[in-house]
């Protein structure tokens, strides 16, 4: 099976959090107004992924005249595809290249340069890579909205983040920072790119995002 682009991933994604809050096989048409697109192209994404094998379709009766309808629902593969999106080596790898760039940041953390930090975060790259950095930034910015006060970092370890409801809090920047208007439009567009994300990630990818922000979090104690 070839690879996957980045298009097709993140559609598969959210094929399978709609399966896993259905539970049933879904109908294309039910699949585009989800994810608030055309059934031309849910139709055509879900095609493309029944011929690599990782949606199958059904055919449902009718409850009146007419043609059965086409259903789709992933296949085993799906999920084995989607779990290799967080490889360990690009984890390591980004983790180095973070904590060397957090580094550079621990003379100068203030919000004006964690903001310009995270505005230069590219969100057209790899899904994998982007995550990562806003999961980093998002921690330096609760450091900095704790700065002298050790309770919520204490709050915070050994609990299972919810990233995609922290994402808010890099919100707190625009004030700190006294941002320009097209420096906050960058900053929500990224929070928006940031959430939508997290609820098409699946769960056990979760897990992993929130274990690599403690780690952020442990090893970037001397920052600020």
């Amino acid at each position: 099976m070839s690879a996957l682009t980045r298009r097709q991933r993140e559609f598969l994604a959210a094929f399978l959090r709609l399966y896993r809050r259905w539970r049933k096989p879904l109908h294309y048409g039910t699949v585009a107004r989800a994810l608030r697109i055309g059934q031309a192209t849910a139709y055509e994404m879900l095609a493309l992924l029944e011929r690599v094998g990782l949606v199958e379709r059904q055919y449902a009766s009718p409850t009146g005249p007419g043609r059965p309808r086409v259903m789709f629902r992933p296949t085993v593969q799906a999920r084995r595809v989607l779990s290799r999106i967080w490889d360990a080596r690009l984890w390591r790898d980004t983790r180095i290249r973070l904590l060397s760039e957090l580094r550079g940041l621990q003379a100068r953390l203030e919000p004006s340069v964690l903001l310009q930090w995270l505005l230069s975060i590219p969100i057209e790259g790899p899904v994998s890579e982007g995550m990562a950095r806003m999961a980093a930034g998002l921690m330096l910015v609760f450091r900095l909205l704790q700065q002298g006060r050790d309770e919520g970092l204490t709050f915070l370890r050994g609990r299972a983040l919810d990233l995609g409801a922290l994402a808010g809090l890099s919100a707190a920047l625009v004030a700190m920072s006294r941002a320009e208007p097209h420096q906050v439009q960058a900053l929500m567009a990224r929070i928006r790119w940031f959430q939508e994300q997290w609820d098409r990630l699946d769960p056990l990818d979760r897990r992993r995002l929130s274990r690599f922000a403690h780690q952020i979090l442990r090893e970037t104690r001397g920052i600020g």
